[in-house]
């Protein structure tokens, strides 16, 4: 294994020259770059204080992971249902929950249009120099940026089946040219129904996407965001196992062993999923992005990664180095 890092930042320009950079893995880093804002603690915080009740909050005593604990409400529900109880109740503390986290969300997610054309077309063009794209990021951001053009392509996400444009777990091939990307942890555009299947919403004449999310499904009431909020990482994997999709994303990063770029992620403990997912293929390189700093502090946040990642090499570049680093994209009223 490599040596202990001892705080220093290389730029990206000369990380750029060593490997031929393939797959990119994008964290709120980037997000925070554009729109401060998102640098929200967590949004179970933001909610308790302006949108749960004394009874939602009680649902939250063991995590404050949203998917967890709509998930557990409607657990409850089929069960209630089976055996003849009424479940009314339960419907209420689930819609209570689901209006909180869209309020909360809404409260600290940038507008499109403060995100400026130039900003969102220098994002993708940064994301179509590489064949592989992960974020565990759930906001807008990069859903923006790659239809910044007026198309998709090459970009390709697995939901491209159906009227919903559902995802198929049986048909998830990806074709010569395209660049897949994958939502580790949900995404606000990602809807679970009561049936298990996960599709996206569209924007519609009447309402863009920042709208429709945590709003009602029609036809199916179960219906709810497919969101991996803050949480411990135990939690955090439970939630992606219970999900055919985002069990898919994460053993398609499992299983990629191309040169990896890691940009706006510290791989904290909260991840430990990402860094194990990583370390399937230690003898690969992976480059990560720190915000510089004094070398202590650095040095320490190096070695923080240091022991939790397996990789040779394993290098670190100065994140404002980085395109999307780049102080010009930031959001017009940030």
């Amino acid at each position: 294994m490599a040596e202990p890092p001892d705080g220093t930042l290389l730029d990206w320009s000369e990380i750029q020259r060593r490997h031929r950079w393939q797959t990119l893995l994008v964290g709120n880093g980037l997000s925070i770059n554009v729109w401060p804002r998102f640098a929200y603690r967590n949004l179970f915080e933001h909610a308790e204080r302006t949108g749960l009740t004394e009874t939602d909050r009680a649902l939250f005593r063991d995590t404050p992971n949203f998917e967890l604990v709509l998930g557990d409400l409607l657990t409850a529900v089929r069960v209630n249902g089976i055996v003849g109880i009424e479940t009314a109740a339960l419907y209420e503390r689930y819609r209570s929950i689901q209006m909180a986290l869209g309020h909360a969300v809404r409260a600290v997610h940038v507008a499109r249009n403060d995100v400026t054309l130039t900003t969102r077309a220098a994002i993708r063009a940064e994301l179509e120099r590489f064949e592989w794209i992960f974020t565990t990021s759930y906001d807008l951001l990069l859903y923006w940026a790659i239809a910044s053009s007026g198309h998709f392509e090459p970009f390709t996400d697995h939901f491209r089946y159906g009227g919903r444009l559902e995802f198929d777990p049986s048909r998830t091939r990806v074709f010569a040219g395209e660049i897949p990307i994958y939502f580790l942890h949900g995404a606000l555009h990602l809807v679970v129904g009561g049936a298990g299947v996960t599709w996206k919403l569209r924007r519609t004449a009447i309402k863009n996407l920042l709208d429709q999310f945590g709003q009602p499904i029609p036809g199916d009431e179960q219906a709810r965001p497919l969101l991996v909020t803050e949480g411990s990482a135990r939690d955090k994997l439970q939630a992606i196992e219970a999900n055919p999709y985002l069990s898919h994303a994460l053993e398609r990063l499992r299983t990629n062993d191309r040169p990896l770029v890691v940009f706006g992620s510290s791989l904290s403990e909260q991840d430990r999923h990402i860094a194990e997912a990583l370390n399937e293929f230690p003898t690969r390189p992976v480059a990560v992005s720190m915000l510089p700093g004094s070398r202590r502090d650095v040095a320490t946040a190096q070695l923080e990664i240091y022991g939790r990642l397996r990789a040779e090499p394993l290098l670190f570049y100065d994140a404002s180095t980085h395109p999307l680093g780049s102080a010009d994209l930031r959001a017009e009223r940030s």
